[in-house]
């Protein structure tokens, strides 16, 4: 199935939202945006990724080509962007560029991903693409490739901004994890895919729904005072761990847009991106996060969950 016109806000992540609003207020974010894009500009980004990478086409890696072509029909891209493999020493994915989007994959994630599993992943990365993720990324791969001390500007606290975008990054995931899904339509193969970011091949061993149960049962051991903790323990790294990306895309399945959005054809058009108020989107997403809260307290009774200071000496 395909969704003509969808828009970004149909698979826009509640908290990548928030994250977004709290990253263009933090002050000098604009400042520092045009610092990095003058400074560094749309030929080096191409150039620094293409000059190791093949690009894909149709007749150079054309089932790669097949699957991207597809994957772009089912988001309805205005425009496909290029895909390029080049190895990076670990299964990864990304969109890069200024101006131009593109797309990247590692030789080593083409090597342990089926066809299912890389159409989730280029679904991901097209929803990046959709959603204009893909310059706010790039400055953050800039940035963390070549420091903020590069970019002076004087009487900003840059390293405010610098936390502001890389949250945002982090949660920008999550709603991408959904665009992906929307192009795979199958819960157990964006999981699988999802697993095998961690741990790379062995698919055999896998099973996508005990690591759904992995992910409830830390996502039950980390409310609280033990998520305060592990808030300021958290890697700052660009992307969510990878039990809580499957966790949401399960308690979004679970909740019911999903099969909305794929069996009676409902969601938000991009030809409404203008009408759309922001005060309107905002309150959408405020009652999504309700929602939300309220299905992690039933999930927690239903697998038993007690506070710590109710477990004895358990802890």
């Amino acid at each position: 199935m395909s969704f003509p016109g969808v828009s970004f806000r149909t698979y826009e992540h509640p908290a990548a939202l928030t994250a977004l609003i709290a990253m263009k207020r933090a002050r000098g974010f604009d400042l520092l945006l045009k610092k990095v894009h003058g400074a560094v500009g749309e030929p080096v980004v191409r150039m620094q990724h293409l000059t190791s990478a093949v690009r894909v086409g149709p007749r150079q890696f054309p089932r790669l080509h097949g699957l991207k072509e597809e994957a772009a029909g089912v988001l309805d891209l205005p425009e496909t962007p290029e895909l390029y493999v080049r190895s990076m020493g670990e299964v990864n994915a990304f969109a890069v560029g200024m101006d131009r989007p593109f797309l990247v994959l590692s030789s080593e994630l083409v090597d342990v991903m089926n066809e299912d599993e890389i159409r989730f992943v280029l679904g991901h990365e097209l929803g990046h693409v959709l959603s204009g993720h893909v310059l706010y990324q790039t400055v953050a791969r800039i940035i963390a490739s070549i420091g903020l001390a590069s970019f002076p500007v004087a009487g900003l606290a840059l390293e405010a901004v610098d936390a502001a975008l890389k949250d945002w990054t982090r949660k920008s995931e999550l709603s991408c994890d959904r665009a992906g899904l929307l192009v795979a339509q199958d819960l157990d193969v964006a999981v699988r895919a999802l697993m095998k970011l961690v741990v790379g091949a062995r698919a055999e061993e896998m099973n996508p729904a005990e690591f759904l149960q992995q992910a409830a049962e830390f996502e039950l051991d980390a409310t609280g005072w033990r998520n305060r903790v592990y808030k300021h323990l958290m890697p700052s790294g660009s992307h969510p761990i990878l039990v809580l990306r499957a966790s949401e895309l399960d308690r979004w399945v679970r909740h019911g847009d999903y099969e909305r959005i794929l069996r009676s054809g409902e969601y938000e058009m991009r030809s409404e991106d203008g009408q759309a108020t922001f005060r309107g989107g905002l309150r959408d997403h405020i009652r999504e996060m309700k929602d939300k809260r309220d299905q992690k307290a039933a999930d927690r009774a239903l697998r038993g969950y007690a506070p710590p200071a109710q477990r004895g000496n358990d802890d």
